[in-house]
């Protein structure tokens, strides 16, 4: 019996040894967010405009938020999904999302996403019946790019600008 525990541990070990290097290997992709606002300053006598973080903003001040992401797993990650919320008491600026990657958006809090185009919903007309219409920018909730692929090692960032309300 003795021997069999021991051929069996020996098989395991054997087996696991023999495992490709790629079982192991995985993507890790981490994410990171910024929020900042452009001010005008003066730099060596001329208007610049600078990016400062978005502290102390207020109605009709516009905020970029940037998402950096990073794959550093030993495997290229696939389909990655980067999914943000609109900040509330904010609204989308129409076309200020890089489209970097297959860009969607959604008016249900994230439970649907879909082109700009595609986003619809119904509402009871004046003359009571349902009519289909499509969303307005300032009505979409979140915002979501997928990104084919993310080689290991690769980074790259996506962004976007709200105008608080």
């Amino acid at each position: 019996m003795k021997r069999n525990k021991s051929l069996i541990a020996a098989t395991i070990a054997l087996a696991v040894a023999a495992m490709p290097l790629a079982a192991w290997a995985q993507p890790k992709v981490s994410i990171s967010i910024k929020a900042e606002k452009e001010v005008n300053v003066t730099a060596k006598g001329k208007q610049v405009k600078k990016r400062i973080a978005a502290k102390g903003v207020q109605p009709g001040d516009e905020i970029i938020y940037t998402l950096n992401y990073m794959n550093s797993g030993t495997e290229a990650a696939k389909d990655v999904v980067i999914s943000d919320p609109i900040p509330a008491g904010t609204a989308y600026i129409p076309g200020s999302a890089s489209d970097t990657a297959d860009l969607t958006f959604s008016i249900d809090k994230g439970k649907s996403f879909k082109k700009p185009t595609l986003l619809t919903y119904e509402l009871k007309g004046s003359t009571g019946k349902m009519e289909k219409k499509v969303a307005a920018p300032e009505e979409y909730t979140d915002i979501r790019w997928t990104i084919p692929q993310v080689p290991a090692g690769g980074k790259g960032s996506v962004s976007f600008k709200v105008k608080v309300k």
